[in-house]
């Protein structure tokens, strides 16, 4: 028993386990639904992904460096509002609020990573404080929907290139430009060795607090990508969006295999939490499981990642 316990903890750390995961899912749906591999319903299915795989490479970036980010639903949901609300229907706004959108962003990471490496807060309490402080700024900015995507930025949204959606070229390329840094650069493998054993690091001679305050604002400014997907796929500033999208991207990650304490884990993984995650939301609704069911579903599991797909090294 405890080798084959051994054996599955290895391929949930590896980011494998999550992809036979992922399979039994997809083949189970296929069986039940006879919608689910149809090119419209993937096509779909496969551009509500890309928020939370946005906000999944940010949860994972905080998480590598022994950080969790709980501000990323809030940070996605203010950018989201920001973009709309500044954009509103007017297409030549449409790049500077973006840019600045993603400024800000950066500004909530500095402020999380300040409070981590100067104040030295705990990152559960530092970005706790700022998951209140921003959903406060995001109810006081507007309580009902607000603002406007032009309408022909919306249609391309859904538009396809070699049947997948446009956005998911743009993740596909930053999967790509991440993966390079973590895996090719001293910077990714300082992160890594930060989150492994942040002393060990510092007496070789790594600025421990520089790479946690970088990888925390990164993660801010996926984040607020993901709230910009969001507000381009609504088409308007929604005070409801993006909730639970921090939970979501932590669950995404340690299903993924990238150990909740930090130094451990692959993109490879991660991108199979997420993935896992989609396709299991697919097939409920396909299914017609009530919403309040899904919760549940999404609790448990919770519970399983942490017990099954997290342990710390000796």
């Amino acid at each position: 028993m405890s080798t084959a316990v051994a054996v599955v903890r290895r391929a949930a750390s590896q980011g494998l386990l999550v992809w036979v995961l992922v399979l039994a899912v997809a083949v189970q749906a296929a069986v039940t639904s006879e919608f689910f591999l149809t090119s419209l319903n993937l096509s779909n299915a496969t551009g509500q992904m890309v928020p939370l795989t946005f906000a999944s490479m940010g949860q994972m970036c905080a998480i590598l460096v022994g950080a969790i980010d709980l501000s990323v639903g809030a940070t996605a949901r203010v950018a989201a509002l920001l973009v709309a609300g500044f954009i509103n229907d007017e297409p030549a706004r449409i790049v500077p609020v973006i840019l600045g959108v993603l400024v800000v962003s950066a500004l909530i990471g500095a402020v999380n990573g300040a409070m981590v490496v100067r104040l030295r807060i705990h990152p559960l309490i530092a970005t706790l404080i700022s998951f209140n402080l921003l959903s406060g700024a995001a109810l006081a900015y507007t309580t009902g929907p607000v603002g406007g995507i032009p309408s022909e930025m919306v249609a391309a949204m859904h538009e396809r290139f070699l049947g997948l959606p446009y956005p998911v070229w743009v993740v596909v390329a930053l999967l790509v430009a991440l993966g390079t840094m973590l895996t090719r650069t001293r910077f990714g493998r300082n992160a890594y060795a930060v989150g492994g054993d942040t002393e060990v690091a510092r007496r070789a001679g790594v600025n421990a607090d520089a790479v946690r305050f970088r990888m925390l604002v990164l993660c801010s400014v996926l984040a607020g990508a993901a709230g910009i997907v969001l507000a381009f796929r609504q088409g308007i500033g929604d005070p409801r969006v993006a909730q639970g999208l921090e939970l979501e991207s932590i669950v995404a990650v340690v299903i993924g295999g990238i150990s909740i304490f930090g130094g451990r884990g692959s993109l490879l993984g991660m991108l199979g939490g997420v993935v896992f995650l989609n396709i299991l939301r697919n097939a409920m609704n396909l299914q017609g499981i009530d919403p309040l069911l899904q919760q549940v579903v999404s609790a448990a599991l919770v519970i399983v990642a942490v017990a099954l797909f997290t342990r710390r090294e000796g």
